[in-house]
């Protein structure tokens, strides 16, 4: 974990993040300050250190009025409805646990006042969302990414290249601020936007088009501040960080403009900086007066030094480290309070899990029981028969992109058997069960004992799975309810997902949730870019071989780190002489008894006499104010 040559290192040291960070191109030439507000929604007080926001159990705490009165008379300021959700380019209600709570909440206007999505493509969320706003796939939008896979430092660039092509044939937007929706319109794709476009336009044309909530400035042009920010002016100022890039690209680029955006947008990616090995161990610049770490500079006589030769300074209310002494060297050190790799956690014992500040495991069943908290939920002493697995539920196909390559031909032929149970081969010789046999998976809770429901899956043993566990695919088992829908004042219908999902019919009482294929993938033809899906009569796949699975699924957050505990213990049977592929039942009352019991058994909230909602050096996204990270839980 050092970084040696040939050893493993940090995934952050490798890693350059500059989206975000083209402030100077702005109005205002900088980011906004901190919020002083916090979000109970998405950072709840029974997971306080939790290693991110938990949108996915969003449903289950906007629709627990119970929980809301509890922590509101704790001094809590809880919204009782979220004015606009905005999933972005997600598709929440089928990919989390749970799905028809989803379907009950989005549908639910006072939890859920206004919905709206920017999606790249249709799904079983743009449903029930009041809006589908289109935005771009990769090859459609303006972005900035790192993929750490060597000891190097790396930047890649997506861009809309349709925009590009059209600007180097000499093409020019009418206005700069909407260049690649201009592109897009023009030149065949329609109203697809990009984030980096639609945020600041939003913003600065409509959210606050005088500046009075004080939010344009940190959108509008420096350049020209009666528009929004553009794609070259945002990123040439963000990329323009990185030292080395910088003077490359203004050395090339000598007549452009925007030379740093130039480079990247005809290259593609840069590196920065090679051999990155044990960057803990490099040494901090100290001249007589400061410290220099991070990007930042101390004061020498305000830095103080720990026992342990941690080098410490005052970030408002708290200290923050920012390197360490040894053998009379300042070095980075690792990120961690103590700048060392750390064996035990003394800010895990403290916030509340002090058995667990050492790697930990338990030996045996009265210490299994014991920690509970750490023990998976599909360990196998839960397996009592012959015929109870743990379910893996989010096993990737390779070639298939979250729920997005739904509407790829290419890619739905090859997965076109979407979604069977893998199960080992001896498993299921044991049980009977040949490949293609419909069987009934029914998904036990292990804490509460609480059963979810059960779906209807096809069968595929198989050697690539071990005893005892079952594998279902996370990409698919899509649903639609329409093949197509029509929208007021255009020409076509608009399909959905007319590739790879089935039809259904679906009921829900409030209580208990249904679904049943009714009509499978079939040949047709397409109004849009006819020369290349001219094939699409050709399609054989029907797709009728998968079920929704993460619907009958309860949610399971982790009580410590807060995620979701993906695996479900299954109890699998041959399906009955009712039953076909694709069939769900889902009793999600009970599944809401399984979230609270997880919940109110496991975890440990915040109580009276704790101050800080959580520790302020972990990191979380878009992280506000110390003010807001402050708080007083009143003793009822």
């Amino acid at each position: 974990m050092r970084g040696d040559i040939g050893g493993v290192g940090m995934h952050h040291w490798h890693e350059i993040s500059v989206a975000g960070k083209g402030d100077k191109a702005t109005v205002a030439g900088k980011h906004p300050s901190k919020t002083d507000v916090w979000n109970e929604l998405a950072w709840p007080p029974e997971y306080p250190i939790s290693t991110y926001e938990m949108g996915y159990m969003l449903p289950q705490i906007m629709m627990d009025d119970e929980w809301h009165a509890k922590w509101t008379k704790r001094g809590l300021k809880i919204p009782k409805s979220i004015a606009v959700y905005v999933p972005r380019m997600h598709n929440p209600l089928w990919i989390n646990p749970d799905g028809f709570r989803w379907i009950a909440a989005l549908k639910d206007e006072s939890k859920f006042e206004l919905s709206f999505n920017l999606s790249p493509t249709w799904s079983e969320t743009n449903w029930y969302c009041d809006y589908v706003l289109p935005v771009g796939l990769a090859g459609e939008r303006n972005d900035q990414q790192s993929t750490p896979s060597k000891p190097e430092q790396r930047i890649e660039f997506r861009q809309a290249v349709l925009r590009v092509a059209a600007e180097k044939s000499g093409w020019k937007a009418k206005d700069p601020a909407r260049a690649t929706l201009e592109a897009h319109m023009k030149f065949g794709l329609g109203e697809v936007w990009e984030e980096s476009e639609f945020w600041p336009n939003l913003i600065v044309h409509h959210v606050d088009p005088d500046g009075s909530l004080g939010i344009r400035k940190y959108w509008a042009s420096k350049k020209d501040p009666s528009r929004a920010v553009t794609v070259p002016e945002y990123f040439d100022a963000a990329l323009s960080l990185l030292p080395r890039l910088k003077e490359t690209a203004t050395k090339m680029y000598k007549g452009e403009e925007y030379p740093v955006y130039a480079y990247i947008r005809d290259h593609g990616a840069w590196t920065e900086k090679t051999n990155v090995y044990k960057p803990q161990e490099e040494e901090l610049k100290v001249d007589a007066d400061y410290v220099y770490a991070h990007g930042h500079k101390y004061p020498k006589n305000e830095v103080e030094k720990d026992q342990f030769g941690a080098l410490w300074v005052k970030d408002g209310m708290v200290m923050k480290s920012i390197g360490i002494i040894q053998d009379k060297e300042v070095l980075g050190g690792f990120h961690t309070l103590s700048r060392k790799l750390e064996f035990f956690s003394e800010w895990l014992s403290e916030w509340k899990w002090p058995e667990y500040a050492v790697p930990v495991y338990p030996r045996n069943e009265k210490e299994s029981d014991k920690m509970v908290h750490l023990v998976t939920q599909v360990h196998h002493k839960h397996m009592k028969g012959d015929n109870e697995f743990a379910l893996n539920t989010i096993y990737r196909l390779p070639y298939n992109i979250h729920t997005r390559s739904v509407n790829s031909k290419h890619l739905m032929e090859i997965s076109q058997n979407h979604n069977p149970i893998w199960i080992y081969t001896k498993d299921a010789e044991k049980l009977g069960i040949k490949r293609g046999d419909a069987i009934k998976v029914q998904i036990v809770d292990t804490l509460s004992g609480i059963e979810s429901g059960h779906f209807i899956a096809m069968a595929v043993p198989t050697e690539a799975t071990r005893p005892g566990v079952l594998a279902c695919s996370h990409h698919a088992g899509r649903w639609k309810l329409k093949d197509a829908v029509k929208i007021p004042g255009f020409e076509h219908s608009l399909g959905i997902m007319s590739l790879g999902s089935p039809k259904v019919s679906m009921t829900n009482d409030g209580k208990v949730g249904t679904m049943t294929t009714t009509e499978g993938i079939h040949p047709h033809k397409a109004w849009q870019f006819k020369e290349y899906n001219r094939d699409l009569d050709d399609i054989w796949w029907d797709g009728l071989s998968g079920a929704w699975q993460n619907a009958v699924a309860p949610c399971h957050p982790d009580p410590v780190a807060g995620n979701h505990g993906w695996h479900q213990k299954v109890v699998i049977t041959k399906a009955g002489a009712n039953d076909k592929i694709g069939d769900i039942y889902v009793n999600y009352e009970n599944n809401f008894k399984v979230y609270k019991a997880w919940r109110d058994d496991l975890t440990r909230p915040l109580a009276p006499g704790d101050t800080w909602r959580r520790p302020y050096h972990i990191k979380r996204p878009v992280k506000p104010s110390q003010k807001a990270y402050r708080v007083e839980i009143k003793d009822v």
